[in-house]
């Protein structure tokens, strides 16, 4: 049975352990998803929170140039988040890159982004078992020292992910924990390699996904990889042009950089989605959480003191990543402990 859009909200609060009396900041853009800030607003309210909405002319960032990071309301905003126990991101393009979001976490606060129509948040309303799935992921990381991915396409990628601190992101789709953030819906993990140490190429195939783009891959694409940056792009269809074009038109050679890179867990997603949705209403979360995928992405990456707006997220199919030479997903099938 389908659930309302307030239902599901219900849903994710209890997920979220609100209590009441609890305050709820809502942070939208004007005139945009305000069915997801009725809907916040309203079961805020259902489960004895206090719900306090946040709206700004516009906050999405955009993912062509020309780009300007500004924005004046955004004192006022994080005044407001900072008298909150949870923040809901209902914004457009979320604040996931933005300062709001590190400053907001950064005071100890909650903060989930939700974007999605409301039957994917639904089917892809997250448990213990997604939450257990990241965490297993998350720890061979953190124990690893090298990551290699392979697959019949071609791709052959070395990184080095030595060092305890190396920083590791863990979604599972609720936020329960003081400085969380998250994203609903979420099952995926992902880490930031050593910096400048991703050697190998990439082959991109029929059916991998370019994020936020919201499109398949139809043509083979080959991406060499030295020192962390992508230094070549070769193929004879539209995808290796667009890809080209669009990383020269910034004129930033940050913006070949490799960034995160991990996969996905969630049992529930569907590499479908983009077929079976208008792409223009989706996110893309669901195909980055994927079950046995692979993604890595390009751009930013904060812990290396590296900011550009030109941030692509790639899953791919068909992957083996192994960590140290153990296998955790081969040729796209999760290799999980409680399988």
């Amino acid at each position: 049975m389908n659930k309302t859009l307030t239902e599901l909200f219900v849903s994710q609060y209890s997920l979220c352990k609100l209590g009441a009396g609890d305050i709820v900041g809502v942070i939208g853009e004007f005139g945009q998803k305000e069915a997801y800030v009725a809907a916040a607003v309203e079961a805020a309210r259902y489960v004895g929170a206090a719900p306090l909405a946040l709206t700004a002319s516009s906050l999405s960032n955009p993912i062509l140039p020309p780009y300007a990071s500004s924005n004046p309301e955004v004192p006022a905003l994080l005044a407001g988040a900072g008298e909150c126990d949870l923040i809901i991101d209902v914004t457009v393009g979320g604040l996931i890159h933005s300062d709001v979001r590190t400053r907001i976490t950064g005071a100890g606060k909650r903060m989930l982004f939700v974007h999605e129509p409301a039957d994917v948040l639904q089917r892809l309303m997250s448990d213990e078992l997604v939450r257990e799935r990241v965490q297993s992921a998350a720890n061979s990381l953190q124990a690893g020292s090298r990551m290699h991915v392979t697959s019949e396409a071609g791709t052959d990628l070395q990184v080095d992910i030595s060092g305890r601190d190396i920083p590791i992101t863990r979604q599972w789709g609720f936020v329960d924990e003081p400085g969380r953030w998250d994203h609903w819906p979420s099952g995926f993990v992902a880490c930031f390699p050593n910096d400048k140490t991703a050697q190998g190429r990439i082959v991109l195939n029929a059916g991998d996904v370019l994020l936020p783009w919201g499109r398949y891959v139809h043509d083979p694409v080959s991406l060499t990889i030295k020192d962390g940056y992508i230094v070549k792009i070769a193929g004879n269809g539209v995808d290796a042009f667009v890809l080209s074009d669009f990383f020269a038109r910034w004129k930033d050679p940050e913006v070949y950089a490799l960034s995160h890179m991990g996969w996905g867990v969630h049992p529930a997603a569907s590499w479908s989605a983009l077929a079976a949705y208008d792409p223009r209403t989706l996110y893309g979360q669901e195909l980055r959480s994927v079950e046995g995928n692979f993604m890595w992405s390009t751009g930013s990456n904060r812990f290396a003191k590296r900011e550009t707006p030109a941030h692509l997220d790639i899953p791919m199919a068909g992957c083996t990543v192994r960590i140290d030479g153990r296998v955790v997903v081969e040729a796209g099938r999760l290799l999980t402990r409680e399988a």
